[in-house]
């Protein structure tokens, strides 16, 4: 149901080249809105006309929020369809700004500046949550003409590399936000963390929007890849590689709507990787609760709570018993404050450092999870008569034939670490690191599945995770 409203009309009044902005009257609109229209339309329109002329637009909005009770997102529309993927879309900053202005030459952070088309635009409410005695919102909305504005701006550079050649295991983050959604930091202040923690990449991943390629990053040796946090009502996904004006991902998808499986495939249609993030979480719509499509190519483990991270872990374990080949990834989801980006962070495998090449190793499975940013990751190789697999690869063995695990990690990080071998999800063997930083694991392969290694320091603190390798076993029968 599409929220109806008295149309207003904005007059416009013409200056001269010389002249000053004008502004139009504001124009005040109040909706009240119920428990019943959080849960049946969670994203209502309110419209609201635009005349030829206005090169800026205001809006801000109010409401009694009742110590958390009521929680309302605020988002912008241009004239065009409301749809699902429409282009109309201009911007969106949840919770994070009370009010946001669009112009022709610059926006609010979360919003895309650019030409003004006259029309019936919308503002989009999320309806997050609603207390019991529902709540009043009061939108205000200005519009002005300024016949000296300039330009829409242009997309700041970013550089998709190579910035680094050769194969090796870079490290990065893949989930953090700016203040283009909620975080605190701008692009470039992300990036110089990034940088001072000696981080190879970094995936900026806002909520809703990628309006952060508009910002320019003075990084040269970090490789910054554009991304989005799409938060929809059933759980929230990252995509990553995306680029481009007024790129994004649409977020408006509510739990069981087989349009994700539409949306998700159309974002990986373009080159970009999916992630579901926090699969189990504790705050309001974060947990997953829609289907998997099978476009999706990872699963973040690391982020959140203890058990949180324990039923995401048995959440990825379920998937790849089921013949699903998620890359798992750790993740701090920064926002703000003094933590480390790089706790937990990733190593990708990659032959470079370039987006199509990070993209190509999570893909692969070629992916360590790592505790912190620095340390390197354990090298873990499965030889089995003249065969090697390593992270991500699939081991062909006979059924009863050898195979050895070895696992190598020799930095001071890994003095005294516990090994585990993980079969299916089950650990099947534990070993402490020998001085020399070399275990091997010696096992007979038995049945088709998967195996990865856990690293733990002597007081139980996880240090890495690899993904999984793995085996496909084939009776002695089946080769005749």
């Amino acid at each position: 149901m599409r929220v109806t409203a008295a149309v207003f009309a904005v007059f416009v009044a013409f200056e001269t080249a010389s002249g000053p902005p004008s502004f139009d009257a504001p124009q005040v609109i109040s909706r009240h809105f119920t428990a019943k229209d959080q849960q049946t339309e969670r994203y209502v329109y309110v419209p609201f006309d635009v005349a030829p002329g206005t090169t800026r637009i205001a809006v801000s909005y109010r409401y009694d929020r009742s110590d958390g009770a009521n929680v309302i997102d605020l988002g912008l529309f241009e004239p065009g369809p409301l749809t699902l993927g429409t282009k109309a879309f201009r911007g969106w900053s949840g919770g994070a700004r009370d009010s946001i202005k669009v112009g022709i030459d610059d926006a609010s952070p979360g919003y895309w500046p650019g030409p003004i088309p006259p029309g019936q635009w919308h503002v989009a409410l999320g309806l997050y949550k609603i207390g019991s005695a529902g709540v009043d919102v009061e939108m205000t909305i200005e519009a002005s003409h300024d016949s000296m504005s300039g330009n829409a701006p242009t997309l700041a550079p970013r550089p998709a590399g190579p910035i680094r050649n050769g194969p090796a295991w870079y490290s990065g983050v893949l989930h953090t936000h700016t203040v283009h959604s909620d975080g605190e930091l701008t692009p470039q202040q992300l990036a110089d963390k990034a940088v001072s923690e000696k981080l190879d990449f970094l995936a900026i991943t806002d909520h809703n929007n990628t309006t952060h390629q508009l910002a320019a990053i003075n990084a040269p040796a970090l490789l910054v890849i554009t991304g989005e946090e799409v938060t929809t009502p059933g759980g929230h996904f990252s995509v990553w590689g995306l680029g481009g004006p007024r790129d994004y991902v649409d977020f408006r998808i509510l739990p069981g709507d087989p349009a994700l499986s539409t949306i998700v495939g159309a974002a990986v249609s373009r080159g970009a990787i999916v992630s579901i993030n926090h699969p189990v979480a504790d705050c309001l719509a974060c947990s997953w609760t829609h289907q998997i499509p099978d476009t999706v190519s990872a699963i973040e483990i690391a982020n959140g709570t203890m058990v949180a991270r324990q039923q995401a872990m048995t959440m990825w374990d379920v998937l790849l018993r089921a013949g699903r080949h998620l890359t798992a990834v750790g993740e701090s989801d920064w926002h703000r404050g003094s933590a480390p980006l790089s706790t937990p962070s990733v190593r990708v495998f990659a032959t470079e450092l370039s987006t199509r090449a990070i993209l190509a190793g999570i893909r692969a499975g070629r992916v360590v999870l790592m505790a912190d940013g620095s340390s390197p990751p354990p090298a873990v190789v499965v030889r089995a008569d003249e065969q090697e697999a390593r992270v991500g690869d699939v081991l062909r063995l006979k059924s009863g034939e050898v195979f050895r695990v070895v696992v190598d990690a020799a930095a001071s990080s890994y003095k005294g670490a516990r090994v585990d071998l993980v079969w299916n999800g089950e650990p099947i063997a534990s070993s402490t690191m020998t001085a020399s930083g070399h275990l091997e694991f010696e096992r007979f392969a038995s049945a088709s599945g998967y195996m990865r290694v856990h690293v733990f320091k002597a007081d139980g603190a996880p240090i890495s995770i690899t993904n999984p390798i793995f085996a496909t076993v084939t009776s002695p029968r089946a080769d005749r």
